[in-house]
């Protein structure tokens, strides 16, 4: 395609060819000839520009949805003669996330490589991405383009998040196994002030009542504290889509509940909790949480789950009942919680709701230079 400066030299070589001829002018059609001659050899080279050239991706092909990650998108000149210059690459990743950037000099039977770093906003399971170079190499006469797919599968997992409900419904701190929540031994509930015995921490003493003992020529007294509490033995996580008759219906609250289901299971898992996952998108088979192999497999099935829309309430009273009792159950939608919860067996449950939590995205960024490496 001829750019804005090519087709001003195509009109002004064609004035002096025809100019030439009416004054019998050889110098004036030499000279008209000359830039056909030359947008010709643009032409050429223009098109020889992009030929024989490759994209290949370099990126973890397992993350987060708007988790920070390094992209290295590399241009691979297979051409043993004549270098590559100023080309420009739009990308397509994972069909959400569109890079434009640019690579200016590529060495023949070398590579160039441009770093990007950034996210991708929503979970995604796709191996192909498409991608256009251009370039109007040389003298800006011609644009000319070139398009493909490169083969790199990234799974995008949906972001997870901690539901509120599990901090204030019971989520028991002061038993936490995560390291560094807490400061030595969890302390547990005050229930009382003793006298001090061999053996106890200094940590444990309670001053105001020691100034007041020694006052009195007695010992020291101690903080005598409750043991801390425990998390469940096993848990259900359980996801629906049932709602009530004219409740809307919002793509968006599908994909924050199933962040916050993902959130949920690491959560527990992070915790030590075996946990077992039922959705409706599953058809209700149940998946178990007790390595780090389950939690990836589960984490491929949020990926790729799609809503259903045909779940009723007697759908869930069946698989509810067949949860043990002495299990804990934590339940989750895509709906409201008024437009369902009332379906629900009557039994002790966690119920987390979805109009929670607002969160931005993180673009992909390039950086200021580019590099050339050896194959």
């Amino acid at each position: 395609m001829l750019t804005p400066r090519g087709a001003i030299l195509l009109g002004a070589s064609l004035a002096l060819i025809v100019l030439g001829f009416v004054r019998l002018d050889g110098v004036l059609i030499t000279l008209g000839c000359s830039g056909y001659l030359l947008l010709a050899g643009c032409l050429v080279l223009s098109r020889f520009n992009l030929n024989r050239l490759a994209i290949s991706l370099r990126s973890p092909t397992r993350l987060y949805a708007n988790a920070p990650f390094d992209l290295r998108v590399i241009i691979n000149d297979r051409r043993s003669f004549l270098d590559a210059f100023g080309i420009k690459i739009n990308l397509s990743l994972a069909d959400q996330v569109d890079i434009q950037t640019y690579a200016p000099w590529t060495v023949a039977h070398s590579a160039s490589e441009v770093r990007l770093r950034g996210s991708i906003p929503g979970r995604s399971a796709l191996a192909e991405h498409p991608y256009t170079l251009n370039s109007v190499t040389p003298l800006g006469l011609f644009h000319v383009k070139a398009s493909g797919t490169v083969e790199h599968e990234i799974l995008v997992f949906p972001r997870p998040l901690t539901p509120r409900e599990l901090f204030t419904q019971g989520a028991l701190h002061d038993a936490s196994l995560l390291p560094g929540t807490t400061p030595g031994s969890a302390p547990g509930e005050l229930r009382g002030i003793r006298p001090w015995q061999p053996g106890d921490p200094a940590k444990r003493i309670h001053w105001p009542a020691s100034a007041r003992s020694l006052s009195r020529r007695r010992g020291l007294r101690i903080r005598e504290n409750d043991p801390p509490g425990f998390y469940p033995q096993h848990c259900t996580v359980l996801f629906h889509s049932y709602g009530m008759s004219g409740e809307l219906i919002r793509a968006d609250r599908f994909e924050r509940a199933l962040s916050l289901t993902c959130g949920t299971l690491r959560y527990l898992r992070e915790h030590g909790i075996p946990t077992t996952f039922l959705a409706d998108f599953n058809e209700w088979s149940p998946l178990t949480v007790s390595s780090r192999h389950t939690f990836g497999k589960l984490l491929i099935s949020l990926t790729r789950a799609h809503r259903r829309n045909d779940t009723e309430a007697h759908d869930l009273d069946p698989v509810i009942e067949r949860i043990p009792k002495e299990q804990s159950l934590i339940v989750l939608s895509d709906m409201p919680p008024n437009a369902w919860v009332d379906a629900l067996p009557s039994r002790p449950a966690v119920v987390v709701d979805v109009r929670q939590h607002r969160y931005g995205t993180r673009k992909l960024q390039p950086e200021p230079a580019t590099t050339n490496s050896d194959p």
